[in-house]
């Protein structure tokens, strides 16, 4: 049950012993003596206030992969802290195909490598090997968490590809293909001049084709100009 949820109802159970008869007439009449109708509102109460100030565990992190090592780094290391000392996870996610590399190459490889450095055990990581754009990466990891009943999952990205994460969010859900009440929380990284172009363009594209369903947008590929401009800007300010 979702942390807000079950809050709320130990908050409602502790104001129906608040406010209940015994307790508040004895107020009125004068009667301090100790009421256990009173201590058990009070207990209730602050059980509701600790639950809806803590963290809520995540049942997965995503790591996608990204257009460079260092980002796959970055990357990396935001979702490890996370797992370790945040919100923590059951597992980790890496979301990446190989391309054209070498499995030792890879991308998955590099970050794999890098989780298990903060000492993540291999079981506790995940691969999805088939995605190759942002609405696959989140879909083809949808299907994995799904089979165990998860809810909630990080992504450790840069907040405009966040932003186009939750875009398709809200329309797998409007479709039925994601229920209702999943949530994607942001575990952001750093983004540059470059990263807030790309972000930019990509995301009126995903917008517009996303407007025609996920299915179609699925064939759909982001223009080669907007990664062309994408590439420009990077090499103009040096971050390759």
């Amino acid at each position: 049950m979702d942390k807000n949820k079950l809050g709320f109802i130990f908050f409602i159970i502790a104001l129906c012993f608040l406010s209940s008869p015994s307790f508040t007439g004895n107020v009125i009449g004068g009667n301090y003596y100790f009421n256990p109708t009173f201590f058990i509102g009070f207990v209730f109460l602050i059980i509701s206030f600790v639950i809806f100030v803590s963290r809520q565990r995540l049942d997965a992190i995503l790591i996608p992969t990204s257009p460079s090592y260092e980002k796959d780094m970055e990357r990396a290391d935001a979702a490890a802290k996370e797992y370790l000392q945040g919100k923590g996870a059951n597992y980790l996610i890496i979301s990446g195909a190989i391309g054209e590399k070498k499995l030792s190459e890879s991308q998955r490889k590099k970050i794999y490598d890098r989780l298990r450095n903060y000492r993540i055990q291999p079981s506790e990581l995940r691969i999805e090997g088939e995605s190759k754009n942002t609405l696959e990466n989140l879909l083809n990891s949808l299907k994995k968490v799904k089979k165990h009943g998860a809810k909630r999952i990080g992504i450790a990205s840069n907040p405009s590809h966040l932003d186009r994460y939750e875009d398709i969010l809200r329309v797998a859900k409007r479709e039925g293909i994601v229920d209702k009440d999943f949530k994607i929380y942001r575990i952001e990284t750093s983004e540059n001049f470059a990263d807030k172009v790309y972000g930019f363009f990509s995301r009126l594209f995903y917008r517009y084709k996303l407007g025609r369903g996920i299915e179609k947008a699925k064939k759909r590929e982001t223009p080669g100009w907007v990664k062309g401009l994408t590439n420009f800007f990077y090499r103009l300010i040096g971050k390759k």
